[in-house]
């Protein structure tokens, strides 16, 4: 199957079988892109005057680039291939002393990626849910070794913000030392998360996508608009649409 000749329209008859390798990040990212959830920002396009929006992350920093994992996950094929090619990693980077007692995936954007890596491990799943914050939605066992997985990762403040609430739910909850997400963004290889250890970075591809703190953000100097591109389905309608 040659991935990075497929069109939007080939993406519904792409079988888990038909990816039996792992993925290229070339081909992560086109599959991103023809599923419409990857946006980046048109510098051709500034240049002709149309300085249109930028994304603001989760961690608050600026970015010309934005993965939407909803969209990308919204196929169950294209889903299940994602959490296989996750599960993958995780198997190669595991050892006997942590193999993890239960999965949960960071909300909302890795729910049911906890939940197909929960399967194919054959391990209990946690539920978690996002309203205005992360919540843990089940007791956890004392003696819990907890893989957490997400969608996306630039600096683990959606990671940390999980890792913390389930801590503060059952303190002596122990974590796998990894966090496996779909596309690792921002070019950390680890990071720690206070009083409880380093993670790290375990991505089925790396793809780098620039970002800067809000006072150093070279899009806000040239007359771009910062926008929250998954905050509403409008908001990413705007940003998507705002160079053309």
């Amino acid at each position: 199957m040659n991935i990075l000749s497929m069109r939007a329209e080939d993406l519904p008859a792409l079988r888990v079988e038909d990816v039996n390798r792992p993925l290229t990040p070339e081909e992560m990212v086109h599959l991103a892109r023809i599923a419409g959830a990857f946006w980046i920002y048109d510098y051709e396009a500034l240049k002709r005057g149309k300085a249109g929006m930028h994304a603001v992350l989760k961690s608050g920093r600026h970015s010309d680039g934005f993965f939407i994992s909803r969209i990308l996950l919204a196929l169950e094929n294209i889903r299940l291939i994602i959490s296989a090619q996750m599960t993958m990693r995780i198997m190669e980077a595991l050892t006997g002393s942590d193999l993890p007692s239960c999965v949960a995936g960071v909300p909302d954007g890795a729910t049911k990626l906890g939940q197909d890596i929960g399967r194919a491990l054959g391990i209990p799943f946690l539920k978690m849910e996002k309203t205005d914050r992360i919540s843990l939605l089940m007791p956890i066992n004392p003696k819990s070794l907890i893989l957490l997985v997400e969608d996306f990762c630039t600096r683990g403040t959606g990671f940390t913000e999980a890792v913390n609430v389930i801590k503060a739910s059952q303190p002596l909850a122990r974590f796998v030392p990894y966090n496996p997400v779909i596309i690792n963004r921002g070019g950390l290889k680890r990071f720690a998360v206070e009083n409880v250890g380093e993670f790290e970075i375990l991505p089925i591809v790396e793809h780098r996508v620039d970002d800067w703190e809000p006072e150093d953000c070279p899009l806000c100097a040239k007359g771009s608009v910062p926008i929250k591109p998954k905050a509403t389905d409008e908001n990413w309608r705007l940003i998507t649409a705002s160079q053309l």
